[in-house]
């Protein structure tokens, strides 16, 4: 004759103890449960998960990289010397120097300009022909000290020199 058990799990001091009606026990290691229980999640996981990463000038994808140039066509603004404080689907972060070139009295004569930076990014996109693979798309940069020229057109039609707190570009696609 069979005799229905029912079970209770109680984690006692670091250990699980597994009941059952019927007189029967058993030790497991709590520790050693969850341990197969995160590996197990995290294997499923990985393989689902796409990895983020920023394309660059040469299409070229990279993760947490050191440098971003952010004007591919004269390579006349970018992010240098970042150092990434977190890098998730849903945002990367890392503080810096953006580097700017001021154009005066054109481009090709201009003198560059260094400002410390705040970089923001986030977004998504796919990355053609990389399944695995999602793109940052926009980044959001912040000027804690000294801020870049930005020039805007007013109402009125007229440029006018503004200096952001902020400002938000599209990456590189």
């Amino acid at each position: 004759m069979f005799m229905k058990m029912r079970a209770a799990i109680a984690a006692v001091g670091g250990v699980m103890l597994l009941t059952t009606v019927g007189g029967a026990s058993a030790l497991a290691s709590q520790s050693a449960a969850a341990t197969s229980a995160a590996a197990v999640t995290r294997a499923g996981s990985a393989a689902a998960a796409p990895q983020f990463v920023v394309i660059d000038c040469m299409n070229k994808a990279q993760v947490r990289p050191r440098t971003i140039v952010l004007t591919c066509a004269d390579y006349g603004m970018g992010l240098r010397h970042l150092h990434w404080t977190s890098w998730t689907p849903e945002l990367a972060s890392a503080y810096g120097t953006e580097w700017q070139n001021d154009c005066k009295p054109d481009c090709a004569d201009g003198h560059f300009r260094y400002y410390r930076v705040l970089a923001m990014l986030w977004g998504s996109a796919t990355v053609k022909g990389h399944p695995g693979e999602r793109r940052y798309t926009e980044a959001t940069l912040s000027y804690p000290k000294g801020r870049p020229v930005l020039y805007v057109v007013g109402c009125n039609g007229k440029v006018a020199a503004t200096h952001p707190v902020s400002q938000t570009l599209p990456l590189a696609p």
